[in-house]
């Protein structure tokens, strides 16, 4: 069997899209599977080594486009990305033409030029649909028609959530498998972590694209909430990839006008999350709605006590209580108090603590969900 993945157009692979795809691509190639992915720009570079792995680079035009942008010259803009996705589904048929690939796997809600490219040579598609879209990128797609269309007519669909399988499936009126993300557990454990609120001062993660949707916002009003009513022995670290240049400014305005710098540190990069999550005791998840929670489980791994919204992946994920506590989405004085309450409830966050992690091992592992994708591929390749 030789599995051909397109990836979504991105500019880097630190997303939970693309290091989902890189995951379940490594695992493939490890039980002796030949994998071809397709990089849509030449800028994009994933780090795929794999001797049963082969890259090609085919360009691809995201017809993604941010949710509130209904101007004349977005419009123009639409027109220009259909026209160049003609020449990109040509190129693309000549590909898989030639790499002869036995099921295509198109990984994100981007375009549906893998999709005609498939239709068209008679090649069994798989749809993996890891995002809300207008939820929580606040973005939505220039030709949803379309795009939808191909959907519909795909060997299978996959959702990595039950929020984007209830989304999606009744637009579809068809079955959105669900298959929630693997990850390389081994990667995200910390060894000789310390003990939870080991040193004076209790720091708290939050990680993600610096973008109003991940609601660092409220995470930073509730450490000036709980400053405020004198818990002062706390410290904020927000870090990743700024998406929203005003957001970024307006988290920015909020503690330099509240005088929070002491409190909260933000870095805008990383190569070394591992090392932040060794030296915190509490991960954030204030995201409006997230599609599954990459983070959430990887915070779960890293031995933190997760915090999160009560919405979307993220409650799926999280069980009150009893695997890390939920708040009000929204709500940021909920928020603090759930913070006030862990830092005042050790020995319980400690109990919360391992049984997240064992719950995480037990049910996100890549290898039970590639087992799970290979069934789905087996089922399509005998419907051809």
């Amino acid at each position: 069997m030789k599995i051909c993945f397109v990836a979504h157009n991105t500019k880097d692979y630190k997303n939970g899209a693309a290091l989902s795809l890189i995951n379940v691509a490594n695992e493939l190639a490890n039980r002796g599977i030949n994998v071809l992915v397709i990089l849509p720009n030449k800028r994009l570079i994933y780090p795929l080594r794999h001797k049963n792995i082969k890259i090609i680079h085919s360009s691809i035009i995201s017809m993604r486009t941010r949710l509130e942008d209904k101007s004349f010259k977005n419009k123009l803009k639409e027109i220009i990305k259909k026209i160049i996705n003609i020449k990109s589904t040509k190129n693309l048929k000549r590909i898989l033409h030639e790499e002869k690939p036995d099921i295509i796997h198109i990984n994100g809600l981007d375009s549906e030029v893998a999709a005609k490219a498939a239709s068209q040579l008679g090649i069994p598609y798989l749809w993996h649909i890891r995002q809300l879209l207008d939820e929580d990128f606040s973005m939505r797609l220039h030709n949803e028609k379309v795009i939808y269309s191909y959907l519909k007519k795909a060997n299978g669909i996959i959702g990595i959530s039950k929020a984007v399988k209830e989304k999606f499936e009744p637009i579809f009126q068809k079955e959105v498998k669900l298959i929630y993300n693997g990850i390389p557990l081994d990667e995200y454990i910390i060894k000789n972590k310390p003990p939870l609120y080991s040193s004076e001062t209790i720091n708290i993660l939050i990680a993600g694209r610096i973008v109003e949707g991940k609601g660092q916002l409220q995470a930073v009003k509730a450490i000036k909430h709980l400053f405020d009513t004198n818990i002062k022995n706390i410290k904020l670290i927000i870090v990743g990839k700024v998406d929203s240049e005003n957001y970024f400014n307006k988290l920015k305005s909020y503690i330099e006008r509240f005088s929070l710098e002491d409190q909260i540190t933000i870095y805008e990069h990383t190569d070394d999350l591992k090392h932040l999550r060794k030296k915190c005791d509490i991960g954030l998840i204030c995201s409006k709605k997230e599609a599954f929670g990459r983070v959430t489980i990887e915070t779960m791994v890293s031995k933190m006590l997760v915090i999160g919204a009560d919405t979307g992946g993220t409650k799926e994920i999280v069980t009150d209580y009893y695997n890390g506590l939920l708040y009000e989405e929204g709500n940021y004085i909920d928020l603090a108090n759930k913070i006030q309450y862990a830092i005042e409830n050790k020995r319980e966050m400690e109990t919360i603590i391992e049984t997240a992690y064992y719950d995480a091992l037990n049910k996100y592992s890549i290898s039970k969900v590639v087992d799970q994708i290979i069934v789905l591929y087996e089922q399509s390749f005998n419907e051809v």
